[in-house]
């Protein structure tokens, strides 16, 4: 019988373009219609948006459990709907409508969530992964246009049905509507499953991309800081080194008013898991103007104070979130604070990001939906830095 194991999920959005997925249980064809959305006017229940006009279809015959269709030739920030057709033999599904929103370009602001260790998390959580599903739900709440995953999220990359249970499982409901990200996690193990259902740009480990008024680039800080090593790098992260020299192409040539760093082990943090020779990355950042950096690994929520050449520097700094979301390890912090932390609780949470042309918003939201932290940089047009 022919079903749908995963999604359809969301990848890759562009301000003309944007890649649908999903698994399917046998090899079947792949399809996908996308719809015009019409907004209009009823009463007292406002405005909303329904399908019209058939847009466009796009096709794949070639039999694959595995679906990738990349949907062209869409209008900037603009809502569409869109359903999958895939077909083995005389087994036919039609998934129904959902929607998508095409990126955001310049000028316009946007927002994103982040967390992580949803699979990280698994073998301390007694609540048969409920607070997994919770921070999904509270997510999908904000209407985020794009989501952040910061790394294990699943508990063993290499076991095909961890990344139902603790990743496309519970977040289902999410990845229909909100493209999604992710970096490599040590739970993920550069597993080929991290490969096979993503679309990042290659080499998928490492890659950049453009939304909005911000430039993201994902590291792979497990392949920096390698298993044997673990937590030294073995000297790797200087001129030459793969991931270095993109880095440094990358923000040398940005157009971008922020810039948004995002990798898994954590370079600074008042607990256990710290991976200080990552900091051998920060003087990049600093060079660039990188304006925030998100971690993880260690499985609690910790802000920074914002740093330079390893003080704090509330003219210039940088501002290192680990957002070790789904879930909460207090053990896992040190008794007390260290020098370069601002704020620090060990909750499970996911943030929520808005960002405009002046000013980036970021709120820590615990998995009952309290607000428990906030930070906001506003930036003049010269690029000078105002922390409230």
């Amino acid at each position: 019988m022919l079903s749908i194991m995963k999604g359809p999920y969301l990848q890759n959005p562009t301000e003309h373009t944007m890649t649908v997925m999903w698994e399917t249980s046998l090899p079947a064809t792949s399809r996908v219609d996308v719809l015009l959305a019409e907004r209009i006017h009823s009463g007292h229940q406002g405005n909303y948006k329904q399908p019209v006009d058939l847009f466009g279809t796009f096709a794949n015959e070639s039999p694959t459990r595995i679906h990738q269709i990349t949907v062209e030739g869409l209008e900037p920030g603009t809502t569409y709907y869109y359903r999958i057709y895939t077909q083995h033999e005389s087994y036919k599904i039609d998934s129904g409508f959902y929607m998508f929103k095409t990126a955001a370009g310049q000028g316009e602001p946007f927002s994103f969530t982040v967390t992580s260790e949803t699979g990280g998390y698994s073998g301390f959580d007694s609540s048969g992964g409920r607070i997994n599903r919770r921070i999904f739900n509270r997510m999908k709440q904000y209407r985020p246009d794009i989501a952040l995953f910061v790394g294990d999220v699943v508990h063993d990359g290499k076991l095909a049905e961890d990344w139902d249970k603790y990743f496309f499982g519970p977040g289902r409901d999410y990845f229909v509507d909100t493209p999604i990200y992710s970096c490599l996690g040590n739970h993920e193990d550069n597993a080929s499953w991290y490969y096979d259902l993503f679309a990042f740009p290659e080499p998928k480990n490492f890659y950049a991309f453009y939304y909005g008024d911000a430039h993201f680039i994902c590291l792979d800080s497990t392949d920096l800081i390698r298993k044997e090593d673990y937590p030294c790098s073995s000297g790797v992260m200087s001129p030459g080194n793969a991931q270095y020299d993109f880095l440094e192409r990358e923000l040398s040539t940005s157009n971008r008013r922020w810039k948004i760093v995002y990798f898994h082990y954590p370079p600074y943090i008042s607990g256990g898991y710290q991976v200080e020779d990552l900091r051998q990355l920060c003087p990049v950042f600093e060079r660039y103007g990188v304006d925030l950096v998100i971690n993880s690994h260690t499985i609690v929520y910790e802000r920074s104070h914002p740093l330079t050449q390893g003080t704090v520097d509330y003219d210039n700094g940088i501002v290192y979130i680990v957002a070790g979301g789904a879930g909460a390890m207090p053990g896992w912090l040190l008794p007390k604070r260290e020098w370069h932390t601002s704020q620090s609780l060990a909750v499970p949470h996911f943030l929520q990001v808005v960002v405009t042309l002046d000013r980036l918003e970021v709120r820590a939201i615990d998995d009952e939906g309290r607000l428990f932290d906030t930070l906001r940089i506003r930036k003049s047009a010269e690029g000078k830095r105002d922390y409230i």
